[in-house]
């Protein structure tokens, strides 16, 4: 993992609802790359494997998930979610997510906030 998602993630809760930060981020470095297909399952397949190193950590430290899927969901501002999962913590909602919106726009791996109880 580029940073710690546990030291990242304590940080994002101590905060006010609503942060969102990345943890990894890949551009396309032309539009050639952004359309090889073969390329772009392999990065998908990449970033799954990190997020689910990463919800291993967050498990960890914050326990089960209260949900968990592969495509958007509505307390994740991001388009084109294919891995989440969403953790209660205190009076928010913890996240981490893996999103890719469109070819030619970066893939993320980000954690965010969110007010509120997840479940």
């Amino acid at each position: 993992m580029t940073k710690s998602a546990t030291a990242l993630a304590k940080k994002l809760l101590a905060g006010a609802a609503g942060e969102l930060e990345e943890l990894r981020i890949h551009d396309f470095p032309d539009d050639e790359a952004a359309h090889d297909d073969e390329a772009t399952d392999e990065l998908y397949q990449d970033f799954s494997a990190e997020f689910e190193r990463v919800e291993a950590a967050l498990t960890k430290a914050y326990g089960k998930p209260s949900r968990v899927g592969k495509e958007d969901d509505e307390v994740i501002p991001l388009n084109g979610v294919f891995r989440f999962a969403v953790w209660s913590v205190g009076d928010k909602q913890l996240f981490a997510a893996a999103a890719h919106e469109d070819r030619g726009v970066p893939i993320l791996l980000m954690l965010g906030t969110a007010e509120g109880d997840a479940e």
